[in-house]
């Protein structure tokens, strides 16, 4: 807990150079993923969300010409000029990934044999930090 919150407030103050007082972890929950096994896209509730990766197994004893074999894509808005909407993740022991609440994400499946063990959680900080529509 000591952990995510400090990281909750690094994240905030080099993002938005504001501190926050309140953080208050809603749920945390652990994900176990094996062969084939995939987390279709979804968002979280909220104001920060996060994945940490606990274990990987060898992905590249999967389809090695599969970019996204095991991987994590972020999506947000459209494709434009300068400016791609999927950002894509490798993951690695010990990762942790925070974002906004709302990011739509995605875990591909992978084909090589063994877990991919990650844990997840959703945080409350400051409201009035979080509102951005009340300033």
């Amino acid at each position: 807990k000591k952990i995510i919150v400090k990281n909750i407030k690094d994240f905030i103050k080099s993002s938005i150079g504001k501190n926050t007082k309140n953080i208050k972890i809603k749920n945390f929950w652990v994900v176990r993923q094996f062969a084939n096994e995939y987390n279709p896209i979804h968002y979280h509730d909220g104001h920060i969300s996060g994945v940490g990766y606990l274990k990987i197994p060898n992905f590249l004893n999967g389809k090695k010409n599969l970019k996204t074999n095991g991987t994590i894509d972020f999506v947000n808005g459209n494709k434009m000029f300068l400016s791609e909407s999927i950002h894509n993740h490798s993951p690695k022991v010990g990762d942790v990934l925070l974002f906004p609440n709302y990011l739509m994400h995605t875990a591909y499946p992978f084909t090589a044999n063994g877990e991919r063990r990650s844990f997840s959680f959703n945080v409350e900080i400051d409201k009035r930090i979080a509102d951005v529509f009340s300033r």
